[in-house]
């Protein structure tokens, strides 16, 4: 297929300017939704109401939107080609067999277009590679109204270029969740799609906030790199499920993985490293450290925190847990 169009520069990227009808754009094009199982895509689910929402709007007389944004992908060349003319005239050529228009900024407005045949105005960036497409979602996107603030700051772990060190507290959420040696893995929603969303127990928004508040309790006290940290973090959460076993398998009716669970025993996490002074704190030191707690604490949902919510909440779930070590620990 043929579509006569412009070739011009947007901002400092080459872009080709065109038209068609909604259905050909629909079945020429994809949306790389995020698969939190195989951790491929990056964009949200589609809402199948906001897209009828615009279809119906798009279908009255005189209704309009600004041009749908694509990217022609480098890796999907077999399927497109540029024909470049005079006075920035081009023609862009599309294998009707192929999908490779990748939807940058019109996965919900064109989502229930597969039978329309109302015109619309596009544009298509130009061999954008998948990182710099990601990264012009972002900027587009980032202040979308129904996109997760876990989706967001799973785009930010993937976008820099050294995560560790720009931003240890993702690097340690994202790891908790694709180490398949940690308890949290593959249990933390990042805003996209899963087979197994409802066995997912918290948010990646959520762990890296958590992450965040530890580095920030222990730092001048936990030295070394952030995987060397991260492998503390790790080694509690595999001590925690080893002293609450129940709780952490019955996650519907605990309050262990919830927010005011992850921030408290963080919180005792923080603790637990800053009381260390230096000794060696690997999973089973932290369960001997944990284990005064067994039998003690109710995580039920109805159980002694079942009216702590919030951070003021957490900080007295946080304090509580204290006490309780700190009143055993004297009594031995």
């Amino acid at each position: 297929m043929a579509i006569q169009g412009v070739v011009g520069l947007c901002g400092g990227l080459e872009v080709f300017l065109g038209f068609a009808a909604a259905n050909v754009l629909h079945s020429l094009s994809f949306a790389d939704t995020l698969d939190e199982d195989s951790g491929q895509g990056y964009q949200r689910p589609r809402n199948r109401g906001h897209s009828l929402d615009f279809k119906r709007y798009i279908s009255l007389p005189r209704s309009s939107t600004i041009p749908l944004t694509f990217n022609l992908r480098p890796d999907l060349a077999q399927a497109w080609q540029l024909e470049r003319g005079a006075d920035g005239r081009a023609v862009l050529h599309l294998d009707l067999a192929t999908p490779c228009l990748a939807q940058v900024d019109c996965q919900h407005r064109l989502g229930e277009l597969g039978d329309s045949h109302v015109p619309l105005a596009f544009m298509t960036f130009v061999g954008l590679d998948l990182r710099a497409e990601m990264g012009l979602f972002v900027v587009i996107n980032g202040k979308a109204k129904g996109l997760s603030s876990s989706l967001t700051d799973f785009h930010e772990s993937t976008l820099l270029a050294n995560l560790a060190e720009d931003a240890p507290q993702l690097y340690i959420a994202r790891k908790l969740n694709e180490d398949r040696t940690s308890p949290w893995y593959k249990l933390i929603r990042c805003g996209g799609e899963s087979t197994s969303g409802l066995k997912r127990r918290t948010s990646f928004r959520m762990m890296q906030k958590t992450a965040s508040r530890f580095l920030s309790q222990t730092r001048g006290t936990l030295a070394g790199d952030t995987e060397s940290k991260y492998q503390v973090v790790k080694s509690f959460w595999r001590a925690v499920v080893r002293v609450f076993p129940n709780e952490w398998t019955d996650p519907r009716h605990h309050l262990l993985t919830k927010g005011v669970g992850l921030y408290s025993l963080t919180g005792l996490l923080s603790d637990l490293v800053n009381d260390a002074r230096g000794t060696v704190l690997d999973e089973d030191a932290f369960v001997s450290r944990l284990a005064p707690l067994a039998g003690h604490v109710d995580w039920t949902s109805r159980g002694m925190f079942a009216n702590a919510g919030g951070q003021k909440g957490a900080t007295e779930i946080h304090h509580r847990l204290r006490k309780v070590l700190l009143n055993e620990n004297s009594a031995r």
